[in-house]
């Protein structure tokens, strides 16, 4: 065969090769007004909940990966959902079979004539852990509250009684005169646990209703309800918290993750709060709040979901990061931030806390409790 026939079979191949790779990379091969999305790189990543795809979005000539006007759109078992503007990255803890595409807009939505498959593979015999068991314990609670106190009383007592064991967040109301400490999350989480007819003081544990009588101001009561709760439930969660405060700009930023030892949907649910405030408590002019809460971080009673509303599979990290801005009016140094992970409840109605952690709001470190 000649040089002049080889290199003629040559420049006929030569164009194909390209043509089957499936990446591409001159962004004159998208069209103007044409979306299109690709991987430059591998389709396969592990379930692993750290490794990841990253996708290049191209809307004609320009890269539109990280836009705010694009969205990727993620397919999963026949339910589709879309990814928060400008993300181009995709993990989870969760294996199967993705289909992406994705969705820009221009005047007028555009979609993407292609999408692409990611397959997250499982990562083998996961390891599971005995966590230690904390109660979530929301108060309601007001400085014009007659029997207030005495619950702020037993619950101090409950502590002493269960070391490490109980986490209260006091939200604070405007009952029978305003109360300076008052957020407005505080009546959201007060219409889901007391309705609209608020009798204080209340306290409710893990985010649900209590098994027996309501708890006000009653030792013996909480106590009990303590007793029943413990023994109503094994947690399938262990959940760690840091924190890291930024004296200059005011902004904490908050790192919780979570880690199941079923597959299961999780939500995170962030409080926010303030010890030591002396504030006056009806007669009482040096009167001390403790657990405070200042803000929620998360949306509702409910929280956010995370890993992307797929289920956390055992052996795997899901790691969210909150961050807010503190009032001039707070104290950083006596602040605390508390962070439980809520799961589905028996009925699948609602979500209960699963498993609770704080720590200190101002370089703070958690890890996940352990039973030894």
């Amino acid at each position: 065969m000649s040089k002049s026939t080889i290199f003629a079979i040559l420049l006929i191949l030569f164009p194909c090769l390209f043509s089957c790779t499936g990446t591409v990379d001159d962004n004159n091969t998208v069209p103007e007004g044409v979306l299109r999305i690709f991987v430059d790189g591998s389709t396969t990543i592990k379930a692993d909940g750290t490794d990841k795809v990253v996708f290049r979005v191209m809307y004609g000539a320009e890269d539109v990966s990280t836009s705010m006007s694009m969205n990727l759109i993620r397919e999963y078992e026949e339910d589709d959902s879309r990814l928060d503007a400008g993300v181009n990255e995709f993990s989870t803890t969760t294996p199967g079979t993705y289909i992406f595409t994705a969705r820009y807009y221009d005047g007028a939505a555009v979609f993407t004539d292609n999408s692409v498959t990611v397959t997250a593979l499982p990562v083998g015999d996961a390891e599971t852990s005995e966590w230690s068991q904390k109660v979530l314990a929301v108060q309601f609670t007001s400085t014009t509250c007659i029997g207030c106190p005495a619950l702020s009383s037993a619950i101090r007592q409950l502590q002493s009684e269960n070391p490490d064991m109980l986490y209260p967040v006091a939200f604070h109301m405007d009952y029978q005169g305003p109360d300076p400490m008052t957020i407005p999350a505080s009546s959201t989480f007060a219409n889901h646990f007391i309705g609209t007819n608020v009798i204080l003081p209340a306290l409710f544990y893990n985010l649900h209703q209590p098994h027996g009588q309501q708890m006000n101001n009653s030792f013996s009561v909480i106590r009990s309800e303590l007793e029943t709760e413990l023994a109503s439930y094994v947690p399938s969660c262990g959940i760690s918290v840091a924190s890291e405060y930024d004296e200059a700009s005011g902004t904490v930023t908050v790192t919780a993750g979570i880690k199941s030892n079923i597959q299961q949907v999780c939500r995170l649910v962030v409080f926010l709060v303030e010890d030591d405030i002396v504030y006056q408590q009806l007669d009482d002019p040096d009167y001390v709040h403790d657990n405070v809460v200042r803000a929620v971080l998360t949306n509702g009673v409910s929280g956010d979901p995370v890993n992307n509303r797929l289920p956390l599979y055992p052996g795997t990290e899901c790691v969210v990061t909150k961050t807010a801005q503190l009032s001039d009016e707070w104290n950083p140094d006596n602040m605390r931030v508390v962070a439980a992970v809520l799961v589905q409840t028996e009925d699948g109605q609602s979500y209960r806390s699963d498993n609770v952690n704080a720590c200190v709001l101002d370089g703070g470190i958690s890890d996940y409790q352990i039973d030894e």
